[in-house]
C-alpha cells in the first residue's frame, strides 16, 4: 500500500470522527435538558448571595445588569463587586441599584491582588461580606431570564458542588459579532452533548457554588493560582468528592459590537487556557472543525470514486446546514450573514488554537500574564489599568 493510499484511509478515519462528533454533539444538546432534569432535582430554595463583578461599561451592561433585579426567586441579595473606587460601570450600577430599593444591593470595593485573576480578586470581598452561603457569580455581560436563578438553582443536588449555566451568545450588532456568536454557539452545543453523558466543566460566565465547600476546598486562595478561575473551582471541589454539573438551562451573553481583534484576542486567551487547564481535550478541538473535515474529504475522496473539490463542498456546505438547521430549530441566534460568520469562524478558532501552541504570555482586564507550561499556574508580569482585550504572546524561549 501506497502513502497516498495510507493518507487516504487516515484522512476517510478523520472524516468520519468529526461527522460523528458533529451529529452526536447535536444529538446530545437536544436530549441535554431531558436528561439533566431526569438526574433529579432539588426543590429547595436557600437564600442567595447574587455576586456581579463589574469593570467596563459597555452598552448591553444596563440590560444585563438590571436581570439580576428580576429574579422570580423569594430571597437574594445582590452584592456588586469592583477594583475600583469610582467608574461609569460603578456609576450606571449606582442608578440600578435607585430603581430597585426593594433589593438588598451593596457596591463593595475589592481591592485584593493575591490572585492572579483580576475576576478572582474582585470577587473576594464580595464573597467574604456575603450573608448566605449560597452564591451566584453572573459576569457583567451575562442577562438572566426571571426565572433563571430558580432553575439553576433545581441542579444544586447532594453531591454537586458546582452548576454552571451554559452560555448562548445573543444580540451581535457586527460581522465580527457574528462570528463570536458562531465561536460561542458551537462550543455550547459542546458543552450541552457533554452534559448528556454526564461530564461537567467550570464555565465563569454563571456559576452557583456553596461557600462552605468553597471553603472547604481551600477557599479562593487555593484558586488563585490561574485566570481560569472556573475552572480552578470545579478541580477544588472535585478534589473534596463535589463534581460539576450544567444546569437544564442556558442563559444569554450579550455581544453587542465586537472587533475582529476583539474576537481574535478573546479567543487566544481562552485558547491558551484550555490548553493548560483541559489539555487532553484542547488537542482534538480541530476535530470539531468542518474545514478540516472538508480538507480530509478531499484526501479520502479519491477512495470513493470522487474528485477532490465535489468533496471539499459537499462536507463544508453539508456541516453549515446541519449546524444552521440545528441552530434554527433550537431557536438560537441566526442571521443572513451566517455563511460568512460560519466562514470567520473557522478562520479565527483554527488561527488561535494553532497560535496557542506556542503562546506562553497572554493579556487580560488589568496586566499581561505568562502561563506556566509545566504547571498551568499563571502570574502577572506587568499590570496596565488601560489594558481591556486579552491577546496571547508566542511562548518564549527558556534562558
Amino acid at each position: 500500500m501506497d502513502f497516498a493510499t495510507i493518507l487516504a484511509f487516515f484522512a476517510a478515519i478523520w472524516w468520519l470522527l468529526a461527522v460523528g462528533v458533529l451529529f452526536g454533539s447535536i444529538l446530545g444538546s437536544f436530549v441535554q435538558p431531558l436528561v439533566q432534569r431526569a438526574r433529579g432535582r432539588s426543590d429547595a430554595m436557600p437564600p442567595v448571595s447574587a455576586v456581579l463583578p463589574i469593570k467596563l461599561l459597555t452598552p448591553p451592561f444596563m440590560v444585563a445588569q438590571d436581570s439580576i433585579f428580576q429574579q422570580d426567586y423569594p430571597d437574594y441579595e445582590v452584592l456588586v463587586g469592583a477594583a475600583e473606587v469610582s467608574s461609569p460601570a460603578l456609576d450606571a450600577m449606582q442608578q440600578l441599584i435607585a430603581a430597585h430599593p426593594e433589593r438588598a444591593t451593596q457596591i463593595i470595593h475589592s481591592p485584593a491582588r493575591s490572585a492572579t485573576s483580576p475576576k478572582l480578586n474582585v470577587l473576594a470581598a464580595p464573597l467574604a461580606a456575603a450573608r448566605h452561603d449560597v452564591i451566584l457569580i453572573k459576569d457583567a455581560h451575562m442577562t438572566l431570564q426571571p426565572d433563571r436563578m430558580r432553575a439553576v438553582l433545581e441542579n444544586l443536588m447532594p453531591g454537586v458542588g458546582l452548576v454552571s449555566a451554559v452560555p448562548l451568545a445573543v444580540r451581535p450588532s457586527s460581522l465580527a459579532g457574528r462570528i463570536e456568536v458562531m465561536i460561542i454557539n458551537g462550543y455550547a452545543r459542546f458543552l450541552l452533548s457533554a452534559s448528556s453523558v454526564g461530564i461537567g466543566f467550570g464555565v465563569g460566565k454563571v456559576m452557583l457554588f456553596r461557600r462552605s465547600d468553597l471553603a472547604k476546598a481551600g477557599g479562593i486562595e487555593a484558586m488563585g493560582y490561574t485566570l481560569a478561575e472556573d475552572s480552578a473551582i470545579s478541580k477544588g471541589l472535585a478534589k473534596i468528592g463535589l463534581k460539576t454539573v450544567f444546569a437544564h438551562c442556558t442563559v444569554d451573553e450579550e455581544i453587542g459590537m465586537r472587533t475582529f481583534a476583539e474576537v481574535y484576542n478573546r479567543q487566544a486567551r481562552w485558547c491558551v487556557l484550555r490548553r493548560e487547564q483541559e489539555f487532553r481535550t484542547f488537542i482534538f478541538e480541530p476535530v470539531n472543525s468542518p474545514l478540516v473535515a472538508s480538507c480530509a474529504a478531499v484526501l479520502a475522496a479519491p477512495l470513493v470514486g470522487l474528485s477532490g473539490l465535489p468533496a471539499f463542498a459537499l462536507t463544508f456546505i453539508g456541516w453549515f446546514a446541519a449546524e444552521v438547521a440545528f441552530t434554527a430549530f433550537k431557536g438560537w441566534d441566526v442571521s443572513a450573514s451566517a455563511p460568512l460568520a460560519f466562514i470567520g469562524r473557522e478562520i479565527v478558532s483554527l488561527a488561535a488554537w494553532a497560535r496557542a501552541w506556542r503562546a506562553q504570555d497572554v493579556v487580560w482586564a488589568n496586566g499581561r500574564f505568562t502561563v506556566d507550561a509545566k504547571t498551568g499556574s499563571t502570574r502577572a508580569l506587568s499590570l496596565n489599568e488601560s489594558a481591556e482585550e486579552p491577546v496571547a504572546y508566542p511562548r518564549r524561549s527558556a534562558r
